[in-house]
Parts: structure tokens; C-alpha cells; sequence
């Protein structure tokens, strides 16, 4: 594991999402004063919703990755899934979409 944070490693190839786990361990086991979320390179309301909801970790990694925000991303994914008729795929997106609603964050 590299010195970079886990978002970092994770959007050049260097960890992927199940290493998450490793870098909070790494965190538990170091001396740093940064924050958990500052150290996964999370934002703090990226954090909040990783921990309250760990499967929208990959659209956190794709929003970073395409300039965007969470919700700006759910909802790209799930119009691009449902027009690519993958309806099985869109569903956890969608599912994303209506916690966030339901939870006042959309």
C-alpha cells in the first residue's frame, strides 16, 4: 500500500474497492493525526454516506473520477444502465438514488 490515500490509489488502479477495508486498518494502526475520512481521501459527506451505505463507495470512486457528485453520478448511471436495458444493474443505482431522497441528502 502505497502513502497515497485509498481514493487516490483507487482511481489510479493501485487498490481496488474491497482494499478499502486495509486502509482503515492502516489508519487504526498509524499515528495520523487526519481524520479516518480525511485519510481514506473521502470528503466528509462521502464518508457519511460510505459508512451509512458501503455499496455507493464505487459511484463515490466513478463521480471522482468523472468530475461529478454522487448524486449527479447515480443518476447518470441509472439513465445510462436503464438505456443500455440492463434493468438488474440500474436497480442498486436506483436504490441509491431513492435512500438519498428518503434520507433528505437529494
Amino acid at each position: 500500500m502505497s502513502s497515497a490515500t485509498f481514493v487516490d490509489d483507487a482511481l489510479t488502479g493501485a487498490a481496488g474497492i474491497t482494499d478499502v477495508d486495509s486502509y482503515v486498518d492502516s489508519w487504526h494502526e498509524s499515528d495520523s493525526d487526519l481524520d479516518l475520512h480525511e485519510y481514506l481521501g473521502l470528503t466528509w459527506d462521502e464518508y457519511r454516506l460510505w459508512v451509512e451505505k458501503p455499496n455507493t463507495l464505487r459511484f463515490i470512486l466513478s463521480a471522482r473520477r468523472h468530475g461529478r457528485t454522487v448524486s449527479e453520478e447515480l443518476k447518470s448511471t441509472a439513465s445510462e444502465l436503464a438505456l443500455a436495458a440492463r434493468a438488474g444493474s440500474s436497480d442498486e443505482a436506483e436504490s441509491v438514488l431513492t435512500w438519498l431522497r428518503k434520507t433528505g441528502r437529494l
